[in-house]
């Protein structure tokens, strides 16, 4: 009888051990599981959103065109909601929007451009001046007010408009 080669022999060790691992590797199988979610317990309850209230504007808002233009002012009146506490500078924000575009909107901070005065009987004035209403010659502009609360929540936007032809003609303001 022949003996088998060294290499019959190796591949025939390797077979052996290549099985003896799969068995080891390889689990048996999976087992059941009895899981499941029963539970009869029931809440409840109640969810408040908060609502901030924008500042209501007072018409009619004005707008000055300056010498031929050039150095427009937007004044608007305006008083937080009664029955509220907000107070400015604290509670309010202010925009500015070329063209009157929410996609244009810009935040504005008081300061040499923008100044805010009261309340006088629960109306502040504010005006817009042409530091940021730069390129108002002939065009048009939205201003925005929008209260801001302790909580970080804001309100929606409230709104005046102005317009002027070339060289401040025409000037016009609308609250929205």
């Amino acid at each position: 009888m022949a003996t088998p080669s060294k290499s019959h022999r190796l591949r025939s060790l390797l077979t052996v051990a290549g099985v003896a691992a799969a068995l080891f590797v390889v689990p048996g199988g999976t087992g059941t599981t009895d899981a499941s979610w029963s539970a009869s317990e029931v809440g409840s309850g109640t969810l408040n959103a908060l609502t901030i209230p924008p500042p209501v504007m007072i018409g009619p808002c004005t707008l000055s065109p300056g010498v031929a233009g050039t150095s427009p002012v937007i004044t608007v009146n305006w008083r937080f909601p009664a029955g509220t506490a907000y107070a400015a500078p604290a509670n309010v924000n202010y925009y500015v929007a070329n063209g009157g575009l929410l996609p244009n909107l810009t935040g504005v901070v008081l300061g040499t451009n923008l100044s805010t005065t009261g309340p006088v009987g629960g109306v502040y004035t504010t005006q817009f001046k042409s530091g940021v209403l730069g390129g108002l010659l002939g065009g048009s502009y939205g201003v925005y007010l929008q209260t801001k609360d302790g909580s970080g929540w804001v309100s929606s936007l409230a709104t005046a408009n102005a317009s002027m032809g070339l060289a401040g003609a025409n000037p016009v303001c609308t609250v929205q």
